[in-house]
Formats: structure tokens, C-alpha cells, sequence
């Protein structure tokens, strides 16, 4: 069994348990890349012992012909096919909404997976359970940093195409040390769960949420273009503030964040314009929302100069 420490070695791993499982059987590993589910490559073969998740995509051949894998991509489903000489199986292999993997099995007996079906199944959610523990933090279960920057690059070019205006707010909690500090890190651990929890029944199911460690999250969400861009954060520092924080009592949170505009703006640099405007929410008295866009319309902050596309997160 191979050791896995990304989620982007995860289906090396499946994938190499199938082959020792299946010897008869021919397991192939199929990326796919941002753009669509019809563009698929088989990986290099230093890919599959390191688990390499570089978006090069040289060599990569667009996917037109094989309407039974191009379906289970865009469906996101595992399906058996029936095939001239024998049959095959395809299972995908998503996370945070979006297809990164497929394996492909071929057999040459046509009724090679009746019986197997179930044991790929659970191999398949071995895979999601990994998974889940790679990529949501144990004490919130909120997505962690581990798979901020991916999912959201990944996903932009579906948002700005819809009718809805998004962005990304950074949501500090106010004085989280010295609440450690006069009650213990238990009392600190158990603020982070409850923060969580009304960030849940704050936001949608379709928003997407992160603790990025610490006292510090993140949110990605659409508004209605008809509201003020700030009513959905207000709403939530609003609700925390009213919140009853079990041996703790009244906590509050500074929020900064920014509008999603163009496709080319990476991760980074989305999270370092809202993390600017945290830091002049709690350098302004704490307890409040601040744009980032306004705050540089106002000459209250500075742009950063190109915003450099070298910027890292972590």
C-alpha cells in the first residue's frame, strides 16, 4: 500500500489497490482537467508513484468518441459497460464538485464485475473517507486550507458565468487569545466549534466554507445583486454577536472581504486583498465588515501592485 499524505494521492492509492486486488483486470488512471470533462490524460508514469498534481496539460486529448466515460464524467458516476470482448468499469473520483480522477478497469469477461461491484464500492469509499480526513478539520468540520486554493480556481470560471455576484470574505474572531488565554484552549476549542455551527445555519448549503486555522475561516458565497454587497456578512457578524457562547459569553468577528471579478485572479491573491481588510476591521475597533475594493477606493490601504501572481497563501 503506498503512503499518502495529499489529497492528490489518493487515487493513486485506489488506483494501485485495484490492480493488486484485480490482477486479471487492466486499472488505468485517468486525470481530468479543468475546462470540462471531455479532456482526460493518462498520467506520466512518475505520477503514479508520486502522486503529481501539476495542471500541465501537454498531451492531453480532448475526449469526443467515448460517450460511455465522457457520460460518467459529467454525471459523476460510477457505470459498468458491456463492451464486444469483455466489459469495463469506470469510477470517478470527485471532491469539493469537481471531477479530478477516473479508473478506468477493463476485463475481458463480460461478467467479470456482477459479483465485484459491491468490493469496488467499498474500495471506492475508503477513498472518500481519506479523503474527508485530508480535507475537513477534525474539531469545526469545515473544508480546510489544505483545499482552498484548488477548489476555488477550479470553480470560478462556473461562477462568474451565472447571474450572481461572489466573493470571498476572510472572518476573523476578535481577542481569540485572550480568550484562551482567561479560560483555557478546551473553552477556545469549543468558541471554534460553535462559530462553525453558525456559520452553517448562517449560510447556504451551497456556500462554501473554511477554516484556515486558528481563529481564522473563510467563506466563498453569491448574493443577489439587488442587495448591498455587505447585507449577507452583516447578517452573520450580527448573528454572532447576538450569540450566547457557551462559558464565554458575548464574542464578536472582524471581517474583510472581496469581490470575485475576473477568472485570472488567483486564490491567493483573493484571500490576501479580504485578509488586508480584516486587518483594518480589527485595527478599526474590531466588530465589523470592510471591503477591500471600497477601503482602496477611499485610499484607506494601497493596492498591491499587480497583485503579483507569485503570492502564496501558506
Amino acid at each position: 500500500m503506498l503512503a499518502v499524505d495529499t489529497s492528490d494521492g489518493l487515487p493513486v492509492w485506489l488506483a494501485e489497490r485495484l490492480r493488486i486486488r484485480y490482477p486479471d483486470a487492466a486499472v488505468k488512471l485517468l486525470r481530468v482537467f479543468p475546462g470540462g470533462a471531455a479532456r482526460v490524460k493518462q498520467p506520466r508514469q512518475e505520477e503514479f508513484s508520486l502522486g503529481d498534481s501539476d495542471d500541465d496539460e501537454r498531451g492531453v486529448q480532448p475526449l469526443r468518441d467515448d460517450a460511455f466515460l465522457l457520460g460518467a464524467l459529467r454525471d459523476r458516476a460510477c457505470r459498468e459497460e458491456r463492451l464486444e470482448q469483455g466489459s469495463r468499469y469506470v469510477l470517478t473520483l470527485h471532491a469539493a464538485g469537481d471531477v479530478r480522477y477516473a479508473i478506468e478497469i477493463r476485463a475481458s469477461s463480460p461478467g467479470f464485475f456482477g459479483p465485484r461491484i459491491a468490493e469496488i464500492a467499498a474500495l471506492g469509499q475508503a477513498y472518500f473517507e481519506r479523503l474527508a480526513h485530508l480535507e475537513t478539520d477534525p474539531l469545526t468540520r469545515l473544508r480546510t486550507r489544505r483545499v482552498f486554493q484548488a477548489h476555488v480556481e477550479s470553480s470560478l470560471r462556473t461562477w462568474l458565468r451565472s447571474d450572481r455576484r461572489y466573493f470571498l470574505a476572510v472572518l476573523d474572531i476578535d481577542r481569540f487569545k485572550r480568550i484562551n488565554d482567561e479560560f483555557g484552549h478546551l473553552y477556545g476549542d469549543e468558541i471554534l466549534v460553535h462559530f462553525a455551527n453558525v456559520m452553517r445555519k448562517s449560510f447556504r448549503a451551497s456556500d462554501l466554507l473554511y477554516r484556515i486555522g486558528g481563529e481564522e475561516f473563510v467563506l466563498i458565497y453569491g448574493a443577489d445583486s439587488r442587495l448591498p454587497d455587505d447585507t449577507v456578512l452583516e447578517r452573520f457578524r450580527a448573528a454572532v454577536e447576538a450569540y450566547t457562547f457557551p462559558g464565554v459569553g458575548r464574542v464578536t468577528v472582524s471581517i474583510g472581504y472581496t469581490r470575485i471579478t475576473e477568472v485570472s485572479t488567483p486564490a491567493a491573491v483573493l484571500f490576501d486583498r479580504a485578509d488586508q481588510a480584516v486587518y483594518y476591521a480589527k485595527d478599526h475597533g474590531r466588530n465589523q465588515v470592510r471591503c477591500w475594493e471600497t477601503l482602496v477606493e477611499e485610499g484607506a490601504i494601497k493596492s498591491m501592485v499587480g497583485d503579483s501572481r507569485d503570492v502564496t497563501i501558506f
